[in-house]
């Protein structure tokens, strides 16, 4: 009896650190999801925007007396401009978030004045969605603020054509966008307003968030054995840790961001550092996996679980018991094993680098070479890679527009026009066949099938990309109007409850607009339904409607994209990866320049960073292609070639690595294995097509083991160095990517 009272602690104890855990995990996997809190700003601005907005426009209304029919004109007109502006404005500096508003209520008014004006002259105002829709794509490249001046225009031009305002609303409907206007630069420059540093730091978190994803996953491959759904998952986890390194990357070129007195170039450094440390423990990881228990070279049981002991302090951030248990591993019996110390050494790289950031000493320290747990190297610096568009990773539009430029065979060639004048004229052609359906299912409502045309070419380039954005929202429309019905039972003839449900629908799409944009479309589904609902015009047969819109505006969008002036995806795929080699081959020969003393041609961090670039761009393209796998005969073989590539560029870091570590007496032949390694990346980028490459002859020396080889003769009976590891696996990589023939 007496015990009981310690047995109850005990269970209180393990329920209440049970219960910590999953908080933890919970609050990881958000921070982890929403790198720099990014997608939550982004709905609180909506829903902060369109919420005050409203409120400003009734108050302002009621002041001077107007109500009915023309207060519901000002409110809906002001809460679009607002929406739109709040999502779309997205400059980091004031002043130039302040340039971009100042033209907002210009361009909003624009649009209004144009639709309310012409609205009675029907084919008219049906021509004028075209010209439109043209010149909001076309004026794109002139930069972020004509994008956003381009974008509100056409959704003022939309929803004034919507509201069908008469003529003499036209006055009451200016002053309204310049309220809204007005209003949103208000916020935006002030409680919406963050930071630069705080995202900085904000992203860091999420990057250390994802790098313990990592190790979870890597745990689940060592306790699963290397199988395939374990594997897969690791492999996710490793291109989200790398998107949001990426990201990280390209925040450092706002000086603002960065913490007083630290370059960012050492915060570069140190980003490639942790992923180096990341790739290390996962790949020794699937290394120890594919030993079985039978294997001579498997470790023994006392040795796989110091290694599990390793990764569960990793995992937890238990940053001096992982460093004692990696010291541990590098101790015998355990180093015995090859996978076992290049687990150990990324271990100790991995927990510097976050013992550097929480420590203090990388930003407090003057920028230099020396980040604390790497040694003399040459000098930091920075130059920008990854040019982010609104606080996110850019799309494929770079690598396509260079895959289409190669076509330039005569004097005509479409390869000739700009990349964004061959989307403006995609877009027109979307519009114009998107106003011909939309007119034959309903002429009072065919907008609805214009403006679905126009959004799918808004973030899409590729053919396939825009199909997939047509597919998401016509599936997204779809089940928005089956929850639209369900929800106007519960809010109707309770205003106040529908515009809280709008709200929330506004907060919402946007919050998850960056993940799919199926479900933001089927929160704004959700959103007109309560909209109509508030109006008091909300009819089953109205959302049909929408849906056969919507349905037609997606298939103009798909025709254009595949007739007019077509975007490629496997030609983006294969200059994504022709970029991929090309940055490799540089980066090697940088490392042979610096492994004999002498300057590198280009600074290797930079090259790294666009390398990780071009990588992200290869997998986005093999993941939008869309022929079904079972239609596919090369799925299989192209998915491996793929995920060979982020192999060989995670691998070529870890060499640099090496490289900037201090090798001071390497052999000169390992910078001739470097030269060997960067002619056979330039050889395979210029290879059309990797599926159809010519076999290896089988009874040469194939790449790995001319590198063994070499290797081999520098070897001076020692153990071989991490450089030289690292290098037979690069040489290992790549030769997979080429076939053996057969004797």
């Amino acid at each position: 009896m007496p015990a009981a009272p310690s047995v109850g602690r005990r269970l209180v104890a393990r329920g209440r650190a049970g219960v910590e855990i999953e908080l933890r995990d919970a609050r990881d996997r958000f921070v982890a999801s929403d790198p720099g809190l990014y997608r939550l700003r982004h709905g609180v601005r909506a829903l902060v925007s369109v919420g005050t907005t409203v409120g400003v426009q009734v108050l302002i209304a009621r002041a001077f007396g107007v109500a009915g029919r023309t207060l519901l004109l000002h409110v809906m007109i002001g809460g679009v401009i607002a929406m739109n502006m709040a999502t779309s404005v997205r400059e980091r500096r004031r002043s130039e978030a302040l340039k971009t508003s100042a033209g907002a209520p210009v361009a909003a008014a624009l649009g209004a004045a144009v639709a309310t004006l012409i609205v009675p002259v029907h084919w008219l105002a049906l021509s004028l969605f075209v010209v439109i829709s043209f010149a909001a794509v076309w004026v794109r490249p002139f930069g972020p603020r004509w994008f956003t001046l381009g974008f509100i225009t056409w959704q003022a031009y939309f929803f004034a054509t919507f509201l069908k305002a008469p003529l003499s609303s036209l006055p009451g409907l200016l002053v309204a966008v310049v309220v809204s206007t007005t209003w949103v630069t208000l916020l935006l420059l002030t409680v919406l307003h963050v930071e630069p540093e705080a995202t900085l730091r904000r992203t860091v978190t999420s990057l250390r968030a994802r790098a313990r994803a990592v190790i979870s996953a890597a745990i689940d491959v060592l306790d699963s054995g290397g199988s395939v759904r374990s594997l897969r998952r690791l492999r996710a986890q490793l291109v989200k840790t790398s998107g949001v390194a990426l990201l990280l990357d390209g925040q450092l070129s706002d000086e603002r961001a960065l913490p007083e007195g630290v370059g960012p170039g050492r915060l570069r450094r140190w980003i490639v550092d942790l992923e180096i440390g990341v790739d290390e423990v996962a790949g020794a990881v699937v290394d120890l996996a594919a030993l079985g228990a039978d294997d001579p070279g498997a470790p023994s049981a006392r040795t796989r679980s110091a290694v599990r002991s390793t990764l569960e302090a990793l995992g937890w951030s238990q940053l001096p018991e992982a460093r004692s248990a990696a010291e541990a591993l590098l101790r015998p019996p355990h180093r015995a094993y090859p996978a076992v110390r290049r687990l150990a050494n990324g271990a100790r790289l991995l927990v510097a680098s976050v013992a550097d950031w929480l420590g203090g000493s990388l930003l407090t320290a003057a920028d230099g070479p020396d980040l604390g747990h790497t040694e003399e190297g040459p000098e930091l610096t920075y130059e920008p890679v990854v040019t982010l568009v609104g606080g996110n990773l850019p799309g494929s539009a770079a690598v396509a527009g260079r895959a289409v430029a190669r076509d330039v065979e005569h004097r005509w060639s479409p390869g000739r026009l700009r990349f964004t004048t061959r989307q403006a004229i995609q877009a027109a052609t979307a519009a114009a066949i998107a106003v011909g359906l939309g007119q034959l299912i309903s002429p009072q409502r065919f907008y609805w099938a214009v403006l679905a045309a126009f959004i799918t070419f808004t973030g899409a380039v590729t053919a396939a990309e825009t199909i997939r954005k047509a597919l998401g929202r016509t599936f997204g429309t779809l089940l928005g109007l089956v929850a639209a019905v369900g929800l106007s039972q519960v809010t109707i003839g309770r205003p106040l409850l529908a515009f809280a449900a709008l709200l929330g629908c506004v907060f919402l799409a946007f919050y998850l607009q960056a993940l799919s944009n199926a479900v933001m479309i089927f929160f704004i589904t959700l959103m007109l339904g309560e909209l109509y609902s508030l109006i008091h015009t909300f009819q089953d047969s109205v959302l049909v409607l929408r849906l056969a819109e919507t349905a037609a505006g997606a298939g103009a969008g798909i025709i254009a994209s595949f007739l007019v002036l077509p975007v490629s995806t496997r030609g983006t795929l294969v200059a994504a990866r022709r970029q991929l080699m090309e940055h490799l081959a540089l980066l090697l020969d940088d490392c042979a320049a610096l492994l004999v003393g002498a300057p590198p041609t280009s600074d290797p961090l930079t090259t790294v960073v666009a390398m990780e670039e071009s990588s992200r761009q290869v997998a986005n393209a093999q993941a939008s292609l869309l022929t079904p796998r079972f239609l596919d005969a090369d799925f299989a073989e192209r998915s491996r070639r793929v995920a060979v590539l982020g192999v060989c560029a995670a691998t070529a870091r870890a060499v640099l690595q090496s490289t900037l570590s201090g090798v001071r007496d390497a052999p000169a032949t390992q910078a001739e294995v470097c030269h060997v390694l960067a002619s056979e990346a330039r050889r395979l980028a210029e290879v059309p097509n990797l599926k159809d490459q010519r076999p290896a002859r089988a009874d040469r020396p194939g790449l790995s083991e001319q590198v063994a080889a070499l290797l081999d003769d520098a070897d001076v009976g020692g153990p071989p160095t991490p450089l030289a590891r690292r290098l037979q696996r690069l040489a290992d990589a790549l030769a997979l990517l080429t076939p053996r023939g057969r004797r």
